[in-house]
């Protein structure tokens, strides 16, 4: 797969990810919350690259995307928060801060794909791809378990 189309699939998946997020703000997450984890799967279907016979990764390449990726996930794990509203349900926080470090992370991966030239088009594309991954999948995991939080004590709340 060439760099293009990687980052043809990597926009609708950044496109979804803002819609899911701006519906987020506006529909209340339904009770367990699974819909946060939706992006995951999303960005897992990239991995059949690794099929493709052109692709030369080596180990040291996976982990440093994997681990730019987590480090990336940190500004938004901090500014995505939930909330729960007078009606009782739980809605994401609204902070215009999460778009603007995604369009951030999202322009800085289109330069990066343009810059990097010492790195092979499908390595390149599928290291972009991990680091998506390693963001993506450390935020929403995250983002779960505080929506869980949030959940719980919300029930704690309505118990007593």
């Amino acid at each position: 797969m060439n760099s293009t189309v990687s980052m043809m699939i990597s926009a609708l998946i950044f496109f979804f990810i803002l819609r899911g997020h701006l519906s987020g703000m506006n529909k209340p997450l339904k009770k367990s919350g699974v819909t946060l984890l939706l992006p995951i799967l999303y960005i897992s279907t990239s991995f059949t690259q690794l099929f493709d016979p052109s692709l030369h990764i080596r180990e040291e390449q996976v982990i440093l995307a994997l681990l730019i990726g987590m480090v990336v996930s940190i500004p938004l794990i901090l500014t995505t928060n939930f909330e729960v509203r007078d009606n009782g349900n739980t809605f994401i926080k609204r902070n215009k801060t999460v778009f603007v470090l995604l369009v951030v992370i999202f322009a800085l991966r289109f330069l990066a794909v343009a810059t990097i030239k010492s790195i092979d088009p499908s390595t390149l594309s599928f290291m972009c791809n991990l680091f998506t991954f390693g963001y993506i999948a450390t935020w929403r995991i995250t983002s779960y378990v505080k929506f869980r939080g949030v959940s719980s004590s919300k029930q704690a709340m309505i118990n007593v």
